[in-house]
């Protein structure tokens, strides 16, 4: 049985260059990386748009990979509420929000969860990153990039329990 993982997502949004940048991490419970993922983008409306991107390809990404037990970390509340239907979703995002509403319902072992930026650096960073690409196509990475090196090491992840599915990795 495939233990638990958690993957982060974020993203990097400057309205004055129309540039997007998007990341997402994946580790095991031990804080090992297993994916990582980071794609630049161009003319996303908004931050929140720019958010639920990222979210989206991390979960196809996973779903890809063959990762069943997943917890997907966000750093935007609001997200996490319209994802959990306890705010209503925005026009703009709901193509968006019915993808992830789909790998949801099709992956019962996925879950999508709010957690601050101080427990995000490392999508955070690898989504700056994306902005200076020189094109749009999206990287996969199975060993740490020597630019995320130093953040990876300080955002490593604590475990905390949660009854309903054991060790959760965190951080």
């Amino acid at each position: 049985m495939q233990s638990w993982i958690k993957c982060n997502s974020d993203c990097s949004w400057s309205k004055e260059h129309q540039n997007q940048g998007i990341g997402w991490i994946s580790r095991d419970a031990t804080g090992r990386l297993l994916w990582a993922g980071a794609q630049r983008y161009r003319g996303m409306g908004s931050p929140i748009e720019t958010e639920a991107t990222a979210l989206k390809w991390a979960m196809q990404s996973m779903l890809r990979l063959g990762y069943t037990q997943v917890i997907f970390e966000t750093d935007s509340m609001v997200l996490a509420r319209m994802i959990s239907g306890k705010e209503p979703i925005w026009p703009k995002l709901n193509p968006i929000i019915q993808e992830i509403s789909h790998l949801l319902s099709t992956c019962r072992s996925y879950r999508v969860e709010y957690y601050s930026r101080d427990g995000n650096k490392s999508a955070y960073r690898i989504a700056k990153e994306a902005l200076s690409f020189m094109n749009y196509v999206p990287k996969l990475y199975s060993m740490v990039p020597s630019w995320l090196k130093q953040i990876f090491e300080v955002d490593v992840p604590m475990l905390r329990v949660n009854n309903d599915v054991g060790p959760i990795p965190f951080g």
